[in-house]
């Protein structure tokens, strides 16, 4: 029992069983006003937890980190993703609210294929680009020049064209969906797993300062644009309203507005679980996209900073062993976990503030939803597996260098 505890990285366990936790008792909390009653919202995301618990523990005793390194997988997996996000979107009936299609109709919950295609194109890219370095890092330990008689595949940034053609080709699907938040985190984990994989500082550098440009510029830049223009589908209105919600309280911009009364009712300190104004039909979606709302009215600002310092906390483990470890799959997955769960509570956060247009994507771990939980439960117990070769290199390297004493 001892050996299985200390084979547990609690960093990231931690985090991720408090944030479960927290997620069961505010997705109760905040659908308690449902016309179908908040026991099904807590039975359902009970099971997703303990169903989540289980994968994670899957992943940490029994998965092979060489399994999840294997390009083929990876590409079977993003395969798959292609077919379901294919079959969402031209067969699956359109979301009643958004007019958006993006869900697959079980028998017991949906499915969002959007999610899958997150953590399996980080896997295929890391998969791909760890292969290409695993390559050229043998070569040189043999030096072995790299250029050889045969003439090798032209790649852009380490990737042949196929392969970007086949990420774009799934990207494409989620955007037209249409679904604007997904499509563009899942755009931002790609070019950080490409930048990650080797691509030279200037280009990174050249993004970071093309995405400030681009935020610090988005409110000129759509004032520019016709009113009939932005008033015309869903995903346009989102832009409209980040320009200014308050034109449209009665109307487009009405979960915003009842989000902000929210935070502000909630103050530092809360007004008590269960006791929460907004989710009395006032605020839509209480219980997914906005239940961080929910969250700060009924526990406090100093609650969600809470919550972020714990997310915040898992994270930094994620890019703490990426920064150490040698593998170079276990490197470039980690950094695209960390960034795939800071970007989704940045842009949640960012959402229900006011800070960011409203994207439709939840918070980790604790927004309702059985495809979000389990995709973030995958992805914390790949993290575990990965974590499980680090322990193993440290080990290795104790070793080595008690040999170099004795020797």
């Amino acid at each position: 029992m001892n050996k299985i505890l200390k084979q547990i990285d609690w960093l990231l366990i931690g985090p991720f069983l408090f944030l479960s936790v927290i997620g069961i008792l505010v997705v109760f909390s905040a659908s308690s006003a449902f016309p179908s009653g908040a026991f099904g919202f807590l039975f359902r995301q009970s099971l997703f937890a303990l169903l989540g618990i289980l994968t994670v523990a899957i992943f940490d005793f029994f998965i092979k980190i060489r399994w999840l390194a294997s390009p083929k997988l990876a590409s079977i997996a993003l395969g798959v993703t292609f077919v379901l996000l294919a079959f969402a979107r031209f067969i699956s009936s359109r979301s009643a609210g958004t007019g958006a299609h993006g869900w697959i109709a079980l028998p017991f919950f949906n499915i969002q294929p959007a999610e899958i295609f997150k953590i399996t194109v980080i896997l295929y890219l890391s998969s791909l680009a760890a292969r290409r370095l695993d390559k050229s890092e043998r070569r040189s330990s043999k030096n072995i020049p790299s250029k050889t008689t045969l003439p090798a595949a032209r790649r852009y940034f380490g990737f042949l064209p196929s392969q970007i053609a086949f990420v774009m080709a799934n990207l494409l699907l989620v955007l037209i969906m249409p679904d604007l938040g997904n499509s563009l985190i899942a755009f931002f984990l790609i070019l950080l797993i490409v930048f990650a994989s080797g691509v030279h500082l200037k280009w990174l550098l050249l993004m970071l300062l093309t995405i400030t440009a681009l935020y610090l510029l988005l409110p000129t830049l759509l004032n520019l644009l016709p009113a009939s223009f932005l008033n015309g589908n869903f995903q346009a209105r989102r832009f409209l309203i980040f320009l200014n919600p308050w034109p449209y309280s009665s109307s487009y911009s009405m979960q915003l507005i009842n989000s902000f009364y929210a935070i502000a009712h909630g103050g530092l300190f809360g007004v008590g679980l269960g006791n929460s104004i907004e989710k009395m039909g006032y605020l839509p979606e209480a219980n997914t996209d906005f239940i961080m709302s929910i969250f700060t009215e009924e526990l406090g600002a100093l609650a969600l900073f809470l919550v972020v310092a714990v997310l915040m906390l898992m994270i930094g483990r994620m890019f703490y062993i990426a920064f150490h470890i040698k593998n170079n799959f276990g490197r470039l997955v980690l950094y695209g976990i960390g960034s795939y769960f800071f970007i989704q509570a940045l842009v949640n956060l960012g959402g229900i503030i006011g800070a960011l247009p409203m994207t439709g994507v939840t918070f980790p771990f604790i927004s309702y939803g059985g495809s979000s939980f389990l995709i973030s439960s995958i992805s914390v117990g790949i993290a575990c597996t990965v974590s499980r070769e680090y322990s193993r290199q440290q080990a290795r390297q104790k070793q080595t260098s008690r040999a170099g004493v004795v020797v």
